[in-house]
C-alpha cells in the first residue's frame, strides 16, 4: 500500500511541476522590503567575510564572491536601530549592538537575544557605541559603562561602571595594549590590567586624563591612540602627546596596515575623508574623499580598505584609486514608506516627506520600484531627470496606461512614462502655489478613475482639485466649499462605485469633500459637491481631522480620522444630504465603544474578503468585513514590523500580500485573503506536496469568489469543508478530529453558488 501511494504521489508531483516552478511564500509570511545603503559600523572575520551593520539592517558581504545576504526583524533580528557591530573568532559570532541597549548574537545562521541592557531601569541614553572582543568575550562601550558577555555561555559576564560624583560616566570604546584595557570616556582616558580581580571597582582604573572628552581608542601593538572630536593623541609614558587636528569632525579611528586610519565626517557637504597617519612620525601617509558620512574604516590587505557609509552603504578602495560602492543586498532607497501603490505585481514607493504638521522635510530619497524582481531607486542626486532638486515624494501611482505619476511635498509633480520619457510640472503649471508656502506645489493624492481619467489633490492650491483626462489635459479645478484652518488642505483622494471623488482635508475642522463630475471632467458646470464634517446633520463624521478614505466590496466609504472610522453606506446620496457617516458601536471583548474610537486612524485598505486592514500610530489590526470582529493584532513586540507607526497599508489583490509601510521601513504579510474572480482560472494550491513537518497554513488560489471548497480522500471522503476569503481558500492541515490526514492523494473540490464554476485540484501529504 505504502509503494502504490508513492507511486500515486511521484505522478502527481510531476504533473505539479510548472505549480511548483510558481510555488508561493506561505500564508502568514512575512517579508522586510528595507535598505542596506546606511552603514554605520563594520566587523572582519579575518577571513573572506565582512559583517556590516547599518542603522536598521545587517548583511554579510563576501569578499571572495562578492555575495551579499541580508538580515532583518523578519529573519530573526530582535529590533532596529543598530548602532555597532562586532565579531568574534574565537566562537564565530557577531555581535549586534543597538540604540536602545537591545543586543543580539548571530551564529551558525540564527539569532540570540540578551536584553538585559535594555530592560534596565536607568536613566538616560542606553546607546551601545562600540564593540571589542577578545578571547571568547564580548565588550560593549556603552552610555551606562562596559557590559562584558561570555559569547561561549551567551550571558553577561560582567559590568564595569565609571561614576564621578555620583553621575555615570558614559564609555565611547576600549581597546587592548599591553595586557591592560583602556576605556575612552565622555569624562577621560582610563586603564586597567585586564586580569585584575576588581576591574569592577572604579577607583582601581588608572587615570590618564580626566578633563577631555573622547570618542574614540585604538591600539596599534603596544601604541595606544585616542582622539576627540577633532584632536587626536597617542598615551607615551602616562601622558597624552598630541598627534593631530582635523578640520572637521572625527567619527572614529581604527588600526590599519602600518598606519592608523581617522573617518571624518563634513555633515554640512553631505561627504566624508579617510586619512592614514604613520605611527611613527605622525605624517599622513595616504588620504581619500568618501562620497558621504565615513563612519569607520577598515583594513583588510594592504590594497584592500572598507568604509561604512552612512549615506551609500558599504564601500571599499583598492589600491589608490576612489571608493566605490559594492554589492549589498537589493532594497529601496530609504526606510519611510509614506505611500505604497501596487501594479501588476510592482511595488511602487514613496519615501516622503512631510512632518506632523504637513511641513516638508525636504527628504531626498525620492521613490523606489520593485520591478521584476528587482529595487529600481530615484533618489535626488542619483537619478539624472531630478536635477537635484526633486525632493519630499510622498505620492506615488501607475496607471493603466502604465504611466508613472510622483507627487512631491514641495516640488509638484514628476511623470515617468511607461515608453520611458519624463515630464516635470512644478512652477507655472496647472499646480497652484501652497496657501502653507508660496514657493511649494504640493501633490496630495492621486485617484484614477473607471475611465482613465487621473484625478489628484493639490494642498494648498486654490485649485484643489485637478483631472488629468485620458487625451492627456490637465484641467485644473477649485471647489468653493468653505472650511477652516489650512485653506485648501486637500490630501488624500477615492472614487466610489459611482464615479464621486471623495477627498480628505487636513485640519481641526476640514472634514471630506465628495466631489461628482457626472462624467465630464472637462466641464465643471454641471458639478455637483458637498462638504461632510462632524455631528449630526453636519456629515456625521467621528471627527473633523481626516486621514484617509477606503471603498469597500459593498461600495461603503470608511473614514479614517483622528478619532477613529465612520462609514457611509450610501454615498450615491451624500451629496444631495439624505445620507450621512455612521459611527458604528463594537464590542471586542469587554470593551464596546465606537469603531476605533481614541486611534489615530491613518489607513485603511480592504482584502479580497472585504475585510479591513487598519494601520494606526500603534499598529495594525485586521478586522472584519463589518468591523465587529478583529481577526489579527500586529505591533512591533508581536510581529517583524519594524515600527508602530503605520503610515500607508496596500494589499496586492492577486496574492493577498499585504504590504505595510511604517516611518522605519516597508514589510509585507502574505494574508489569506485575495481577490475572487468571475471563473475559476489557474487554481494553484501551495505548499505542494505538504511534507510531513509542515504545520503552517495551505491555500487554494485562482478561486471564484467566496467559492465553496471541499477536500476529499481519493476515495471521496470529505475531510474538510471551508468557504474562500475572496478567491482564497485557506486549510490549517487538519481534520474535522483534529488529526492530520494520512500520507496520501487528495482532491479539492471547488464550486460558485450557483454551480457554473467548477474545479478539480490535487494535493499530496508526505510522510
Amino acid at each position: 500500500m505504502k509503494k502504490r501511494i508513492l507511486y500515486i504521489a511521484s505522478i502527481i508531483l510531476t504533473t505539479l511541476a510548472t505549480q511548483t516552478k510558481a510555488q508561493e511564500r506561505p500564508v502568514g509570511y512575512w517579508r522586510s522590503h528595507l535598505p542596506y545603503n546606511t552603514a554605520v559600523s563594520l566587523a572582519w572575520d579575518g577571513g573572506s567575510k565582512l559583517h556590516v551593520a547599518t542603522d536598521k539592517t545587517y548583511f554579510i558581504y563576501d569578499i571572495a564572491t562578492k555575495e551579499s545576504e541580508g538580515f532583518s526583524k523578519t529573519e530573526g533580528m530582535s529590533d532596529i536601530g543598530m548602532s555597532c557591530i562586532g565579531f568574534d573568532k574565537a566562537t564565530s559570532t557577531t555581535i549586534l549592538g543597538y540604540s536602545n541597549g537591545n543586543i543580539d548574537l548571530y551564529q551558525d545562521g540564527s539569532f540570540f537575544n540578551i536584553p538585559d541592557l535594555k530592560l534596565k531601569s536607568v536613566t538616560g541614553s542606553k546607546n551601545i557605541n562600540t564593540i571589542h572582543t577578545i578571547d571568547g568575550y564580548a565588550y560593549l562601550s556603552t552610555d551606562v559603562g562596559i557590559i562584558v558577555i561570555d559569547l561561549e555561555r551567551r550571558e553577561v559576564k560582567e559590568n564595569y561602571v565609571f561614576s564621578v560624583a555620583g553621575q555615570n560616566i558614559g564609555i565611547s570604546e576600549v581597546a587592548f595594549a599591553n595586557n591592560r584595557i583602556y576605556a575612552a570616556t565622555q569624562r577621560g582616558l582610563y586603564s586597567n590590567n585586564i586580569n585584575a580581580i576588581n576591574l569592577q571597582a572604579f577607583s582601581s582604573w588608572t587615570k590618564h586624563d580626566t578633563t577631555r572628552a573622547f570618542i574614540s581608542v585604538a591600539a596599534m601593538g603596544s601604541q595606544l591612540f585616542v582622539t576627540g572630536t577633532d584632536s587626536l593623541f597617542e598615551l607615551k609614558n602616562n601622558a597624552l602627546q598630541f598627534v593631530y587636528r582635523s578640520d572637521t569632525n572625527t567619527a572614529r579611528i581604527d588600526a590599519g596596515i602600518d598606519g592608523l586610519w581617522i573617518s571624518e565626517i563634513y555633515a554640512e557637504e553631505f561627504s566624508g575623508k579617510s586619512k592614514k597617519i604613520a605611527i611613527t612620525n605622525y605624517q599622513i601617509l595616504d588620504s581619500f574623499k568618501v562620497g558621504g558620512y565615513c563612519r569607520q574604516t577598515l583594513q583588510t590587505s594592504t590594497q584592500n580598505v572598507w568604509l561604512a557609509d552612512a549615506l551609500y552603504g558599504l564601500n571599499i578602495r583598492e589600491g589608490k584609486g576612489d571608493p566605490y560602492g559594492v554589492v549589498t543586498p537589493d532594497g529601496p532607497s530609504s526606510f519611510p514608506s509614506y505611500d505604497i501603490f501596487v501594479y501588476n505585481n510592482e511595488v511602487w514607493v514613496a519615501h516622503g516627506g512631510y512632518d506632523d504638521k504637513y511641513k516638508a522635510t525636504s527628504n531626498p530619497a525620492g521613490f523606489s520600484g520593485f520591478v521584476n524582481g528587482k529595487w529600481q531607486r530615484y533618489g535626488t542626486y542619483s537619478y539624472k531627470p531630478f536635477e537635484g532638486n526633486k525632493r519630499d515624494f510622498s505620492r506615488i501611482i501607475k496607471t493603466k496606461a502604465g504611466n508613472l505619476y510622483a507627487g512631491s511635498f514641495q516640488n509638484g509633480l514628476f511623470v515617468l512614462n511607461a515608453d520611458g520619457t519624463t515630464e516635470a510640472y512644478e512652477k507655472n503649471s496647472f499646480i497652484d502655489s501652497s496657501s502653507v508656502s508660496g514657493t511649494w506645489r504640493i501633490i496630495g493624492g492621486f485617484a484614477e478613475d473607471d475611465d482613465n481619467n487621473l484625478w489628484m489633490t493639490v494642498y494648498g492650491g486654490k485649485r484643489e482639485l485637478v483631472v488629468r483626462t485620458k487625451d492627456g489635459n490637465y484641467i485644473p479645478i477649485e471647489v468653493p466649499l468653505t472650511r477652516t484652518g489650512t485653506p485648501n488642505a486637500a490630501m488624500n483622494i477615492i472614487v466610489d462605485d459611482y464615479g464621486q471623488k471623495w477627498y480628505a482635508t487636513t485640519g481641526a475642522a476640514s472634514g471630506v469633500v465628495v466631489y461628482n463630475d457626472n462624467k465630464t471632467p472637462s466641464t465643471t458646470f454641471d458639478d455637483t459637491y458637498t462638504l461632510l464634517l462632524s455631528g449630526k446633520g453636519a456629515g456625521g463624521l467621528a471627527d473633523n481631522e481626516v486621514y484617509c478614505l477606503a471603498n469597500d466590496k459593498s461600495g461603503s466609504i470608511w473614514i479614517g480620522t483622528k478619532n477613529g472610522i465612520s462609514i457611509v453606506s450610501c454615498p450615491s446620496q451624500v451629496i444631495a444630504g439624505t445620507c450621512e457617516a455612521e459611527n458604528r458601536i463594537v464590542q471586542y471583548d469587554d470593551f464596546a465603544g465606537y469603531l476605533f474610537q481614541g486611534e489615530v486612524v491613518k489607513t485603511i485598505a480592504v482584502d479580497g474578503a472585504n475585510r479591513k486592514w487598519i494601520g494606526t500610530n500603534n499598529g495594525v489590526w485586521l478586522i472584519s468585513a463589518d468591523g465587529d470582529k478583529i481577526v489579527n493584532r500586529f505591533t512591533a513586540d508581536n510581529s517583524p514590523l519594524p515600527s508602530n507607526i503605520i503610515q500607508k497599508i496596500t494589499i496586492n489583490p492577486a496574492t493577498g500580500d499585504v504590504y505595510i509601510g511604517t516611518e522605519e521601513g516597508l514589510v509585507s504579510y502574505r494574508g489569506t485573503a485575495t481577490d475572487g474572480g468571475k471563473e475559476n482560472k489557474d487554481v494553484l494550491v501551495f505548499p505542494n506536496p505538504i511534507k510531513s513537518g509542515y504545520n503552517g497554513t495551505i491555500a487554494i488560489k485562482g478561486l471564484v469568489e467566496n467559492a465553496d471548497v471541499r477536500i476529499t480522500d481519493i476515495s471521496g471522503q470529505l475531510v474538510y469543508r471551508t468557504k474562500a476569503l475572496g478567491g482564497q481558500a485557506v486549510w490549517n492541515g487538519l481534520d474535522y478530529t483534529g488529526r492530520r490526514p494520512q500520507s496520501g492523494v487528495y482532491l479539492v473540490f471547488t464550486t460558485n453558488k450557483d454551480g457554473s464554476q467548477t474545479n478539480v485540484a490535487k494535493m499530496v501529504f508526505m510522510e
